[in-house]
């Protein structure tokens, strides 16, 4: 299916809510939940913009929407419209929600009756926001194919840092000495406002599309694994999961309370306090495309493996600086370690075949939702202990575990080619004439 250039622009609709949502969820509103809760661990679980419960709200959601159809529509747009603007409203009214006398029957003060009503809020809106974005990530694979797909895809990714920079600048204008109500208000709003372009200015392939796909589908059905199968057949895809959980862990022991220690240890007011990550983005967006460019030429392991070791070492440097000014250098180097991320997917596409990539992605995507909450309750709980600054130490921790994984990721083909060589000696093949054949070196996968 061909897009216009005009569909293409309403489609990134979508990616321009999730980048207003990320930097609101993972940034400002820290902020703002130090006015209600002194607790680090609370704000760092409320201020992950993925939840466990996401693990399992959100396949339930994608395999609904594989069998819907609403007329115009369509599968996916139904629970992009429904799940985002659900979404936008419950973050325009989190401060509203949270003055109302709803527990007043029970037997709490009021600042605990608050504080419940808003940790119900954002665990809704987080939900729900989940709800559609997954499935806004599906309706890019319905709508293009092949090159055309990894072109909307890179974009998408631009959009979505873009959006992010563009919030935390805003808040550096305007919100410096507190987030108010109306930051609240204007969030819902842009999200909402991306969520309708996406569902208006779409077009969902028709019925008789799925129809035809559905018989080749059949075919390909014949090669998928349940998931603990997978496991086991493509070990290398493993313990790439294994990567990515232990490096998750450590940038998501960050980032709910990366604003506080921006504030609190760095010395800035609460609009510094925003822009300074938003530098962290900026460079992530400017050099995700030199990263694949760079996999290329030398490898995407050892690409990756590179950009582990910047936030490695930017985590450790964060435990030692004291300035603002420092604090910029720092956040800047590290996007460039962050941009290498990008190659998640490309790496998993070399350790599995393709009929097999829905299970890796998901796998992936699991890992990460169980990642976010698990380190930001260990990194808010040692916060609590140690202050703010301990974050990067779980960090440092983390990204070292990923790192010293990531040896361990192989393709099944080259696991295989090991494991025979350890059994026999080596046969010196033979060409065509009955003379030794010359081996060519194997392509290099990492």
């Amino acid at each position: 299916m061909k897009m216009t250039t005009a569909q293409r622009v309403a489609y990134l609709g979508g990616a321009f809510s999730l980048g207003i949502y990320s930097a609101f969820n993972n940034y400002t509103m820290a902020l703002w939940l130090t006015s209600v809760t002194s607790s680090y661990a609370l704000i760092s679980l409320l201020g992950n913009s993925r939840s466990i419960e996401g693990a399992v709200v959100s396949p339930a959601v994608g395999f609904l929407s594989d069998h819907t159809w609403l007329g115009w529509l369509g599968r996916r747009r139904p629970f992009i419209l429904v799940g985002g603007l659900t979404s936008a409203a419950l973050i325009a009214a989190t401060p509203t929600i949270g003055r109302l006398p709803l527990l007043a029957a029970l037997d709490i003060s009021a600042s605990t009756a608050q504080l419940v009503l808003i940790v119900v809020t954002i665990v809704l809106f987080t939900v729900t926001f989940n709800m559609a974005d997954d499935v806004h990530k599906a309706l890019r694979a319905d709508l293009v194919q092949d090159a055309e797909l990894n072109i909307l895809s890179s974009v998408a990714t631009v959009v979505e840092l873009a959006s992010q920079v563009g919030l935390l600048v805003l808040g550096f204008l305007v919100w410096t000495n507190g987030i108010p109500d109306s930051a609240f208000v204007l969030v819902g709003a842009l999200v909402a406002l991306g969520v309708l372009a996406t569902v208006l200015g779409v077009r969902e392939p028709p019925p008789e599309v799925w129809m035809e796909r559905g018989a080749e589908s059949k075919e390909e059905s014949r090669g998928r694994l349940p998931a603990l199968a997978f496991l086991r057949q493509y070990r290398g895809a493993f313990m790439f999961c294994l990567v990515a959980l232990a490096y998750w862990s450590g940038v998501n022991a960050v980032l709910p309370l990366l604003t506080i220690y921006v504030r609190d240890i760095l010395g800035t007011n609460e609009g510094e306090a925003q822009l300074l990550p938003g530098l962290l983005l900026l460079s992530t967006t400017l050099f995700a495309i030199p990263a694949g460019w760079l996999a290329t030429r030398i490898g995407k392991k050892r690409v990756l493996a590179a950009g582990y070791a910047v936030m490695a070492a930017g985590a450790v440097v964060g435990l030692l600086i004291t300035t603002k000014e420092q604090g910029a250098v720092l956040f800047f180097a590290a996007g460039i370690g962050n941009a290498a991320t990008v190659l998640s997917i490309p790496i998993m596409a070399d350790l599995v075949p393709r009929q097999h990539m829905g299970v890796a992605t998901g796998l992936l995507a699991a890992a990460g939702s169980i990642a976010a909450p698990a380190a930001s309750l260990v990194a808010g709980g040692l916060s609590e202990i140690y202050g703010p600054r301990v974050i990067f130490a779980v960090m440092a921790v983390s990204v070292v575990i990923a790192i010293a994984l990531l040896p361990t990721v192989r393709p099944p083909a080259t696991i295989a080619v090991e494991d025979e060589s350890m059994r026999q000696p080596p046969e010196s093949p033979v060409g065509p004439d009955g003379t030794p054949a010359v081996l060519q070196p194997a392509e290099r996968s990492d």
